[in-house]
């Protein structure tokens, strides 16, 4: 066998062997103990059935929890998030020198690790110490204003999700941003001239020429971000540890403190193919409504 030869075959099956060994054997694992009550270190290890779905679905009260905190998280980042990067994106589209620059501004946060960047984010939404309640107590002693209240940020049930929504906001806002620029940059400027030659506004050219042709770019961005979103794990736990309350607690979030923490492998198996399906599911549904909006 020549080496190209070697080459032409031997890359197909190298790559079937690595999703075969890091991918669909894992997956089998997580599938097979789900119906256990198993632990790595157990000693009664025993098949349960469904008894760990069922208690999932039906009686623990937390998985809900943190299946509306992941809904919750979801929606924000992608539907806020997608929102706010096509109108930054068109701007961009529209600015003239000082592009590139706000380009990289809006792009620099995701450079950053998740992790390095919720800690920054933790130690600004401090309530006691932090950046951003002392710089409010600041600005109201400078103004002669009544003294401005101490904000639990990441210390109350009713801020915790939205402190954790506005860094995923914050964190993931640039690459949303990059793709629809580029995206919208290759809308064909012949388009933009011919409607403004029969008096199209600008808005009328938004929503009639730049979202119609930029529709694969939007689709690919709310896909992968509901996928993404889904999997959310270190923002709850760098920036509110799940709390107070589990009121910030993710599904992924979850799994992990099932698993490594309360030593319940099987349980947790079951929470993560339980979240598979979910994602799975949303995905189908978006590829559905992708292919009905192309076809339309």
């Amino acid at each position: 066998m020549t080496p190209k030869s070697f080459f032409i075959y031997g890359a197909p099956v190298l790559a079937a062997v690595f999703f075969l060994v890091w991918y669909i054997l894992p997956i089998g694992w997580v599938l097979m103990i789900s119906f256990w009550d198993y632990s790595p270190i157990g000693a009664n290890n025993a098949p349960v059935g469904f008894d760990n779905y069922r208690e999932a679905l039906f009686e623990d009260h937390v998985f809900w929890a943190a299946v509306r905190n992941t809904a919750y998280f979801t929606f924000s980042n992608v539907v806020v998030g997608t929102v706010l990067a096509l109108l930054i994106a068109n701007g961009l589209s529209r600015l003239g020198t000082l592009r590139r620059f706000a380009q990289t501004a809006y792009f620099m946060p995701t450079l950053f690790s998740v992790v390095a960047a919720s800690v920054v984010w933790e130690e600004i939404f401090q309530p006691r110490f932090g950046i951003l309640n002392n710089g409010l107590y600041f600005l109201t002693d400078m103004l002669g204003l009544p003294a401005f209240p101490e904000i639990g940020w990441t210390t109350t049930t009713q801020w915790s999700m939205p402190t954790v929504i506005l860094f995923g906001l914050w964190k993931f806002l640039g690459i949303r941003i990059i793709i629809l620029l580029a995206a919208i940059e290759a809308v064909p400027r012949d388009l933009y001239e011919a409607a403004a030659i029969d008096g199209v506004t600008t808005r009328q050219q938004f929503f009639h020429i730049t979202i119609p042709m930029i529709k694969p770019a939007l689709w690919f961005v709310v896909i992968a971000g509901i996928i993404n979103s889904f999997q959310v794990f270190e923002p709850m736990y760098v920036i509110t540890d799940g709390g107070p309350l589990r009121s910030s607690i993710s599904m992924v979030m979850l799994v992990a403190e099932t698993a490594f923490e309360r030593q319940r492998f099987g349980y947790s198996a079951a929470l993560s193919i339980l979240l598979f399906a979910l994602i799975l599911s949303m995905t189908a549904v978006l590829f559905r409504l992708r292919g009905r909006s192309e076809n339309s």
